[in-house]
């Protein structure tokens, strides 16, 4: 699946019916699997193409960017394993952190900015052909 640009507006809470969507108040977006009736409107509503219907439980699931580790105080999982340490993690509140350090030495950029839906997911040097 799509890395999920968990934006500060997105779509996929305002669409969803039931409130099964939702985000935390640190501002990770999530599924509530228990709540989530697969009405696939998150679905259509993503932007960025990065949820998808789990086949095996009929609901609307994404990368959550391994909250339950966060919460605990680790790295995403797939941050903690990039052999080339091309994902960085991080508060940008702090200025500290590795992803705040990233963001002040380094362009980055957002996909679709248009779209204001502010993700929270920054990339290096794009070249606009992703955007």
């Amino acid at each position: 699946p799509k890395l999920c640009n968990h934006c500060a507006n997105p779509p996929c809470v305002q669409v969803c019916p039931v409130g099964a969507t939702f985000t935390t108040g640190d501002g990770v977006v999530l599924v509530d699997q228990d709540y989530c009736i697969g009405c696939r409107y998150c679905i259509q509503a993503c932007p960025y193409g990065a949820r998808f219907l789990d086949p095996r439980t009929h609901t609307a699931d994404k990368c959550t960017f391994c909250y339950h580790r966060v919460v605990r105080g680790l790295l995403p999982a797939c941050v903690e394993v990039c052999p080339t340490g091309a994902r960085v993690f991080g508060d940008l509140r702090q200025r500290s952190s590795p992803l705040a350090r990233f963001t002040r030495l380094t362009k980055v950029q957002v996909l679709k900015p248009h779209l204001n839906t502010e993700p929270k997911v920054y990339y290096a040097n794009l070249d606009g052909e992703v955007c």
